[in-house]
């Protein structure tokens, strides 16, 4: 009784930070969508940060459905839920990535030539970043698809030794190329995040450092800036790492949904995807207007 005590007290927790995800980008859709359909147009901060909420709604809300359909259902049909999760997961992993990437090229400080080349043409890549970023999720979408056909259509057969020669083949499938493609295909966009976030926290240290240097007061408002984006960063790596690491655990050692730990996993994982929604609403001004704006109407959508 306690087990599934604590098991429904986490798929709880799950659900709530789920609800939490949904509204919260679902907002930055709507505002941000608005916008596009009024100017036909968005800057290309925003049109990464609408492409990365209209990403985390529809992943948040594949895991809500593929989660709980699995733990009610014997049937295997959620599996193909599982097949959209990880296409909007990998798509959420990039369209994150960009974020950090635009990010570190517009506002550090560093004088190489490289950087005064990305600022110049970042704006104008966005929108083929995020194109290729639909691309690239296809490389997990086609196999994963393929791996759950081979799963559940092709082992019927009345030959004991053909279903366990094909069951080998779906396992060696499954660790020798699905598993390595994933992973790979997660680790290069984790990688570009780090780099981009670590060179952004040093470029403003160095700035913060300057500053204090020409005896900049503490309650300068430039300084207060560069503090509060600091801040910025070191949550959003938490963030991003929090998502990143229990989701490397659960693909490479798979835990059973009926166990608590799977359930826990799920909590931490999608902890920090429903935070972050409203701290980017508040650190965007536009988002924050609208926020605003609809807390003293609430008339108003």
């Amino acid at each position: 009784m306690s087990y599934f005590l604590l098991n429904l007290f986490f798929m709880i927790f799950f659900l709530l930070e789920s609800m939490a995800a949904i509204l919260g980008n679902g907002f930055i859709i709507i505002v941000l969508g608005r916008e596009w359909v009024r100017c036909w147009t968005l800057p290309p901060g925003d049109m990464i940060l609408a492409s990365l909420g209209i990403s985390r709604f529809f992943l948040q809300w594949a895991a809500v459905l593929s989660n709980f359909y699995r733990y009610f259902s014997s049937n295997n049909n959620s599996l193909y839920l599982g097949i959209f999760w990880n296409f909007t997961n990998v798509t959420t992993f990039w369209f994150t990535t960009w974020l950090a990437v635009f990010y570190c090229v517009k506002i550090s400080s560093f004088t190489h030539p490289i950087f005064f080349w990305l600022k110049w043409r970042i704006s104008r890549c966005v929108p083929w970043l995020l194109l290729c970023s639909l691309l690239i999720s296809n490389l997990i979408f086609i196999p994963s698809f393929v791996k759950t056909y081979l799963v559940f259509h092709l082992p019927v057969t009345r030959n004991y030794s053909e279903k366990t020669t094909l069951h080998g083949r779906t396992h060696l499938l499954q660790w020798y190329f699905y598993l390595l493609l994933q992973m790979f295909i997660l680790f290069i966009p984790f990688l570009f995040f780090l780099a981009s976030t670590i060179l952004l926290i040093s470029s403003l240290c160095r700035h913060l450092g300057n500053m204090q240097h020409h005896s900049a007061s503490p309650q300068d408002q430039s300084m207060q800036v560069h503090i509060t984006t600091l801040k910025s960063l070191f949550f959003f790596l938490i963030v991003y790492t929090s998502y990143v690491l229990p989701l490397i655990i659960i693909i490479t050692a798979p835990i059973s949904i009926c166990r608590s730990q799977f359930w826990v996993c799920q909590v931490v994982i999608h902890a920090g995807i429903s935070i972050h929604p409203a701290f980017l609403i508040l650190n965007n001004l536009k988002l924050r207007r609208a926020l605003k704006k609809m807390l003293h109407n609430p008339e108003t959508p």
